[in-house]
């Protein structure tokens, strides 16, 4: 475990598993301007996280590079920086790699989420503690959303591994009182995220369509529903979700479905494509099991938060395709 430091030490400090991803750097960019001190943790080694995070490093205040997950490093970061806010955004995030790679996804996903609430339960800290669980775990949900009593119903290894992460942390804040909260997000995209997520892809290879350098787009089921939004407003509701009183488990997500063949015709239509032949469907895509319908219900975070996406449904596609092109 490599460490570099900077942080002002009378300031709050916020610790966040998984810095070098999507919603670490969004984070940061967030809880830094908010007056935190923001330590970002990678199992990277230090040069290749720094690397990784690009401009986005000057957002955090210390970087803790090659951190090996167990339960002795875990305690020992803890001890050593005494965060108001933790937030574990790390691990495997991506539902079409889970079915590849389940027992990884389960680990993944899994331990580290254990062994912060085990530090938290040992040292009595009282730093809030959110977790970056999935909307993925109400499984088949109604078109007016899921909500955070709706039963869990796991369908991918993914799903299973956030489900039980989930129910662990219940188990920690009501057996032994720890401050944690779950935050079941919905998928949320920006330029960060690659094209192992659907939305990422498909706004990549219109813009690779409309240059000409590829003939189609290929994809899996165009039938499903996903309740898309954008991450930077995902993880804002996540900061003031962390900044309550008391542990409360919210639904972030943008609260509209939009079916992923509707999704692309929209972006087809943006770059002057007006039929559907370029759309192939690739067998090899369809994963094993998959949900038709995955909505976010968003009226209790409205409530308690006072949020609510502004970005959503095609307007996620017309965000993503802006800043591509923007930085092409």
């Amino acid at each position: 475990m490599v460490a570099e430091h900077g942080q002002d030490v009378t300031s709050p400090t916020c610790l966040i598993f998984g810095a070098t991803g999507q919603d670490g750097c969004c984070l940061a960019e967030i809880f830094r301007p908010a007056g935190f001190g923001v330590v970002g943790i990678s199992r990277r080694p230090l040069p290749a996280m720094r690397s990784a995070l690009g401009p986005y490093a000057r957002r955090f205040s210390s970087l803790v590079g090659g951190f090996v997950v167990d339960p002795g490093n875990v305690r020992t970061l803890i001890d050593a920086v005494r965060p108001a806010v933790i937030v574990n955004v790390a691990g495997m995030s991506s539902v079409g790699a889970s079915f590849g790679r389940p027992m990884e996804t389960f680990l993944d996903n899994g331990q580290l989420n254990l062994f912060v609430l085990e530090a938290l339960r040992r040292t009595g800290l009282g730093a809030h503690y959110v977790f970056a669980s999935s909307g993925e775990v109400f499984g088949e949900t109604p078109a007016a959303g899921a909500g955070v009593d709706s039963p869990i119903d796991p369908r991918s290894p993914y799903a299973v591994s956030k489900a039980a992460a989930s129910l662990v942390l219940r188990n920690y804040r009501e057996v032994y009182g720890v401050r944690a909260s779950i935050a079941y997000l919905f998928p949320h995209e920006s330029p960060l995220r690659d094209t192992a997520f659907v939305l990422p892809k498909v706004a990549r290879s219109l813009l690779a369509l409309k240059a000409g350098r590829i003939a189609a787009l290929e994809l899996g089921r165009l039938d499903v529903v996903r309740d898309w939004g954008w991450a930077p407003e995902f993880m804002r509701a996540l900061f003031l979700q962390a900044q309550l009183a008391e542990p409360v488990d919210l639904v972030i997500a943008g609260g509209t479905g939009v079916m992923l063949g509707d999704m692309v015709r929209h972006g087809m239509r943006r770059i002057g494509i007006a039929d559907d032949r370029p759309i192939r469907v690739d067998p090899g895509l369809v994963r094993r099991a998959d949900l038709h319908m995955s909505v976010g219900a968003t009226g209790e975070t409205a409530r308690v938060i006072g949020w609510r996406a502004d970005t959503t449904g095609f307007a996620v596609l017309d965000r993503l395709m802006d800043a591509l092109e923007d930085d092409a």
